[in-house]
């Protein structure tokens, strides 16, 4: 299957997902949604989730199912972001679920599940787009510090 057509068709699966898991109905920021819903334990604002993971986590620049996308922090974005990782669609395509994201019709606080591109020089995932669902398009690049995998028995092995 075709890169494209992959996308197409993750992004028509996005159309059928509920957004708002009942657990999570009313407000709840990225930080306290991504703690609920994964492995990952790291206090701090979203920007900090970086450092403070040094040394208690396997980190790199390839994503995988479970792990921990921060965004760094931007004038938008004060306090930074995290999303967890729900599928790998391809190399350069993620399927995330995170909450707070560009609040919309006075949604703040939502859940939401959202494809994440690559558009790294590198294909590192330093800088990526996020897609805006009513434009069905994806959206300005955004700056990434990599992935927070869970803790696993073996170590995340990086290219």
């Amino acid at each position: 299957m075709s890169r494209i057509a992959r996308m197409v068709s993750a992004a028509l699966l996005l159309l059928f997902v509920l957004p708002t898991p009942a657990a999570f109905a009313s407000y709840v920021n990225c930080v306290q949604y991504v703690k609920q819903v994964s492995s990952i334990a790291i206090s701090g604002n979203a920007w900090m989730w970086w450092n403070n993971a040094k040394g208690r986590y396997n980190m790199g620049h390839r994503p995988q199912r479970s792990s921990v996308l921060v965004f760094q922090r931007t004038k938008a974005m004060p306090a930074g972001h995290v999303a967890v990782v729900r599928d790998v669609v391809d190399r350069r395509t993620i399927r995330i679920e995170h909450a707070n994201w560009a609040p919309r019709d006075g949604m703040k606080g939502r859940i939401s599940t959202d494809l994440v591109e690559d558009i790294s020089a590198n294909n590192d995932w330093t800088s990526v787009r996020v897609m805006h669902r009513p434009s069905m398009s994806f959206g300005k690049p955004y700056a990434t510090n990599g992935f927070i995998h869970p803790r696993s028995p073996s170590p995340v092995l990086e290219p």
